[in-house]
């Protein structure tokens, strides 16, 4: 069950930095590469995950000299996605293209999340 909860805080997480604080220009500079207004995004997810990782290990100790190096990485690869998806994605979202391109984003975010829940609980 512990898998499951880390799970939820991923997606309470990820739409809280994806959906809810992400500003128009942060969508915009995403694009542009390392510009500040566009890495802020980034940095979004990472304080986000410093939070749910640190309230998850009261629930289910590991080793929590690893949040930085999961933290770390999961903004890399973050910035990555999202940095691709914007700089060379479909802008038009009145196009199938965009709607795929953006869910296939949503997924690599997702995919990722599977992967440091199955680091931390396996």
């Amino acid at each position: 069950m512990d898998i499951l909860l880390l799970l939820v805080l991923y997606q309470i997480k990820h739409w809280y930095a994806d959906f809810k604080i992400q500003t128009y220009m942060q969508t915009i500079k995403k694009g542009v590469w390392l510009d500040p207004i566009g890495m802020s995004h980034t940095w979004d997810h990472i304080w986000t995950s410093i939070i749910i990782l640190s309230a998850f290990w009261f629930i289910h100790p590991f080793d929590i000299f690893s949040i930085p190096v999961i933290v770390c990485c999961e903004g890399l690869y973050h910035y990555l996605v999202d940095y691709t998806k914007v700089k060379y994605g479909c802008k038009d979202n009145t196009k199938p293209l965009f709607w795929s391109q953006f869910g296939l984003d949503q997924m690599a975010h997702q995919l990722s999340y599977l992967a440091i829940a199955g680091y931390i609980i396996l």
